[in-house]
């Protein structure tokens, strides 16, 4: 029985796997995106913002042709003239690096360090912290190939979540080696996952075909035990690949930054080498698409994408799932939706004095709520209240002709006569709001 067309009337709903980002929740978006934005600034990374569209080659030349992002999760875009294959971007790195290299940033002063903002997309099955449409902020550095720089990434994400006000998290770090190292590796995975290949969930059996690396990043169960008597790439990378992931470890250990080794740890993305790393909440251990962060080193990238060999380390952060941790710790913000002030008005005349009384708040940076709409004292008292606004300012007819305004506290219903004049700086400091140095 085929399903009836929908009526002409019937709402229409969001897409399936996006969200409407409401006014009760914008508080905690402008929090972490205005926090990470703070600290990345302060350490001299600029931000970059690339098109939500890339060509489809990009992707395929970077990520992989191979993994579950190319081949399964893409968002296709077709082009009216059939000339180009456009796809919404479903990360951020391979853009930033398609960036740095047509706009000739190799001859900036070293390192380059990026930072950006922004939505993504991936075809996937939405469940609880993954969306079809979601956010991340992320940070990339372009010609360093220090182990410090590797931690001095992960510090700083580290730090963004501290001053977050987030604890409840582990780093989890491996290191990946360089391509060629894994080689000898990678037969000795595959071996082990042959041997066992009955117990393998199917996107595991079609792996071990087409992406080994990632058999020891599967969540279900069977496969992680396996993945725990896996071969450990760690003990077959060469001498300087191990010496380079025992000084990031070093660094960690001196920064008292929490982190865990995971020999299983691989990310899903064909471009990283050497060191990759998540930030998991300690309550997600082991469950799938629980990491708040996570990024590496990928040093190959920049050559296999047409620029120059360069070495490059990057992050990027979930700002969906970094909004839930936040209130599953129980993390109180500073900011509220509540105004401080509400300014009210009696009189036509009253009505037009208002709005330049309002510029003047505006332009001195005192937040507020008005409704110049209505008419009548106590309608307008009652929006106050049931915006919960601490304090009200009255203005009326005497009040225009006077140059003043009435400051009402609506907690307790006093009143009291202030000169326009010193208007600002009275309600500055009964609002406690800092003036500037």
């Amino acid at each position: 029985m085929s399903t009836p067309p929908p009526k002409v009337n019937d709402p229409i709903q969001a897409p399936r796997g996006t969200q409407d980002i409401l006014p009760s929740e914008q508080k905690y978006w402008e929090y972490v995106v205005e926090t990470g934005k703070s600290i990345f600034r302060g350490w001299h990374f600029q931000r970059l913002d690339t098109p939500i569209f890339e060509e489809l080659e990009l992707f395929q030349r970077s990520v992989g042709e191979e993994t579950d992002i190319v081949a399964k999760e893409m968002f296709e875009l077709k082009s009216r003239s059939g000339g180009s294959h456009y796809v919404l971007r479903p990360e951020g790195t391979a853009a930033i690096v398609r960036a740095y290299i047509e706009h000739g940033m190799r001859s900036w002063p070293k390192p380059v360090k990026l930072f950006y903002v922004g939505p993504y997309f991936r075809y996937d099955r939405p469940q609880a912290g993954r969306f079809r449409q979601f956010h991340q902020i992320g940070l990339e550095v372009f010609g360093s190939a220090a182990p410090i720089t590797d931690a001095q990434v992960i510090y700083l994400i580290h730090l963004f979540f501290r001053q977050l006000g987030l604890e409840e998290y582990t780093v989890h770090i491996n290191t990946l080696g360089e391509p060629t190292e894994r080689k000898t590796y990678i037969k000795l995975l595959k071996d082990h996952y042959r041997r066992n290949r009955t117990k393998l969930c199917q996107d595991c059996k079609e792996r071990l075909v087409t992406n080994p690396l990632r058999l020891l990043d599967c969540k279900e169960e069977k496969c992680q035990q396996l993945a725990n008597t896996a071969p450990r790439l760690l003990d077959h990378v060469s001498e300087p690949s191990r010496l380079h992931f025992e000084a990031v470890l070093k660094t960690l250990d001196e920064l008292e930054v929490p982190y865990a080794v995971t020999p299983s740890l691989v990310r899903g993305l064909d471009y990283y080498t050497h060191t990759v790393f998540e930030f998991v909440p300690k309550s997600k251990e082991g469950i799938s698409q629980g990491s708040l962060a996570g990024g590496g080193r990928y040093n190959g990238l920049l050559k296999q994408l047409g620029g120059k060999e360069t070495s490059a380390v990057g992050a990027s952060c979930g700002i969906e799932r970094i909004i839930q941790q936040l209130k599953e710790e129980g993390v109180e913000l500073s900011v509220t939706d509540a105004p401080q002030l509400f300014v009210a008005h009696l009189g036509e005349q009253a009505k037009h004095h208002t709005l330049h009384i309002l510029r003047q708040l505006q332009e001195a940076n005192i937040p507020f709520a008005e409704s110049l709409d209505r008419d009548g004292m106590q309608p307008q008292l009652k929006m106050a209240d049931r915006l919960g606004a601490p304090w009200s300012l009255i203005i009326g007819h005497k009040e225009v002709i006077d140059k003043t305004v009435i400051l009402r506290s609506m907690e307790s219903g006093m009143q009291e006569v202030i000169p326009q004049e010193t208007m600002v700086e009275e309600l500055k400091r009964r609002l406690n709001i800092a003036q500037p140095e």
